[in-house]
């Protein structure tokens, strides 16, 4: 699994300083750890790596005339509804603040206070999801049966047709022609298991 955890904070500096950073780099390697003050800039990052497993630690609070991690959220949520959002903030949200996260399908919460086996654990929670997620499905399919990955296997009513391989990254960029797959799919499955076609075991 090809795997990244992106930090997006204002306060880098010190966060690269701190043992959580070394216990994340110990676990997945310094070059699967990311690091954007820069809200924008990490918008770009999330765009150029959508091949990846992004996983992304999101501070609420950044200077004035910055986004703030609802407004950064929201453009995460734009670009694809499969990247894990960890909010991380050292400030507790209200109720009525913290439900537009949940609205946005913020993964989950964490204290800046929370010690790393917490931060860890959430981390392992986003990794799991991962593993049970179609486009990880697929490529895991496709690394069995690599002979496979070039067949079409959709079509689309505009003629186009897709391999296993052009499924994977429509699905992973989040494209139309990939939540069409990815809802077809699921519908099929349940058809095909509804009317006793297939079964499914562990």
């Amino acid at each position: 699994m090809d795997l990244c955890v992106l930090i997006i904070d204002d306060d880098i500096q010190r966060i690269k300083e701190g043992a959580l950073i070394w216990e994340l780099e110990d676990k997945f390697g310094s070059d699967n750890i990311a690091f954007e003050s820069d809200p924008n800039e990490a918008i770009n990052y999330i765009e150029e790596n959508l091949h990846k497993n992004i996983i992304i630690l999101l501070d609420i609070q950044f200077p004035d005339k910055v986004m703030n991690g609802h407004e950064i959220l929201s453009k995460i949520r734009e670009i694809s509804e499969l990247i894990p959002v960890i909010l991380w903030s050292a400030v507790s949200e209200d109720k009525e603040t913290f439900s537009d996260f949940i609205n946005n399908n913020a993964f989950g919460f964490l204290s800046k206070s929370a010690t790393s086996e917490e931060m860890l654990l959430m981390i392992d929670r986003a990794i799991s999801y991962f593993k049970t997620s179609l486009d990880n499905t697929i490529e895991d399919w496709i690394i069995q049966k690599d002979g496979d990955k070039d067949k079409p296997v959709y079509f689309t009513s505009e003629g186009k047709s897709y391999s296993l391989n052009q499924i994977l990254n429509e699905i992973r960029t989040q494209t139309d022609v990939g939540k069409s797959f990815a809802k077809k799919l699921n519908e099929l499955t349940i058809d095909l298991l509804l009317r006793n076609k297939e079964t499914l075991n562990d």
